[in-house]
Parts: C-alpha cells; sequence; structure tokens
C-alpha cells in the first residue's frame, strides 16, 4: 500500500504542478491580454479626446457663423444698432425680433417725423376770399398800402 500512496501521491503533486503551470501560462497570457487592452483603452482615450476638442471647436465655429448671420440679417434690414443687445439662439427667433425691431423702428420714425404745427397761416385776405368776401380783399389790400 505504500507503493500506492507514494504512486498516487506523486501523481498529485505532478497534477498540482501542470495545474501550477497552467496557471502560469494562464496568468502570463491575460497579464498580455491585459497589457494590450491597456494600451488599446489609452488609444481610444486619446481619440476620444482629440474627437471630443474638434467637436468643441466645430461648435464654436457654427456659433460665430450664426452672430455673424444675425449681423448680417439686421444690418439688411437697417438694425445693425441694435446688433449688441439682440442675443438669439435660432434663425426663427431671428426672424421674430426682427420683425418686432423693424417694427419699433418704423412706429418711431412716424412719431418723430415732421409734423407741422401750423399746416398754413390764414391771413385776412385768405379767410376772405374762402368766404368769398370781395370788400374785405380789397380793404385788406387797401390797408397794407397805408401801412
Amino acid at each position: 500500500m505504500s507503493d500506492e500512496k507514494v504512486t498516487q501521491t506523486e501523481t498529485t503533486q505532478e497534477q498540482q504542478q501542470e495545474q501550477t503551470q497552467q496557471q502560469d501560462q494562464q496568468q502570463t497570457v491575460d497579464m498580455k491580454t491585459y497589457l494590450e487592452l491597456v494600451v488599446k483603452m489609452e488609444k481610444m482615450e486619446q481619440t476620444l479626446a482629440s474627437e471630443a476638442e474638434k467637436a468643441q471647436k466645430m461648435a464654436e465655429k457654427e456659433q460665430e457663423l450664426f452672430q455673424k448671420q444675425v449681423q448680417l440679417t439686421l444690418k439688411e434690414n437697417g438694425l445693425e444698432k441694435f446688433a449688441d443687445i439682440v442675443k438669439v439662439n435660432d434663425e426663427n427667433e431671428l426672424a421674430d425680433v426682427v420683425k418686432k425691431l423693424t417694427a419699433i423702428v418704423n412706429e418711431i420714425k412716424i412719431e418723430t417725423g415732421y409734423i407741422p404745427a401750423d399746416h398754413a397761416k390764414t391771413d385776412e385776405y385768405s379767410k376772405y376770399e374762402k368766404e368769398k368776401n370781395v370788400a374785405g380783399m380789397i380793404a385788406v389790400k387797401l390797408s397794407k398800402l397805408f401801412q
């Protein structure tokens, strides 16, 4: 029985050694795979960071282009003086603001336009002329001669 025990012990020891070797190989393979994955992950992070920068730059360029469009639209409508206070986010909002500002400017133009206080001064001669009073018209003319 002792031979059998020794053989079994040797067999179990050999199995344990084989398992240990397999685990070592598996760990080595796993370590290589892990390192490869770490390198790939770092590359992906760099790619994502550069893509995020590109997206941010594109967004900034789009915003700058939209602001130029806003300024051009205001200039076309004669509202360039309002460029500093107009803050819009899209084209529909821009169209609404331009309509409202144009209406306000037109109202201001009408209110501040020339409105004569006295349309035409009516003198005595015109008054008699409207009344068709010839004697009054002659009296006014003669009174101007003797002044």
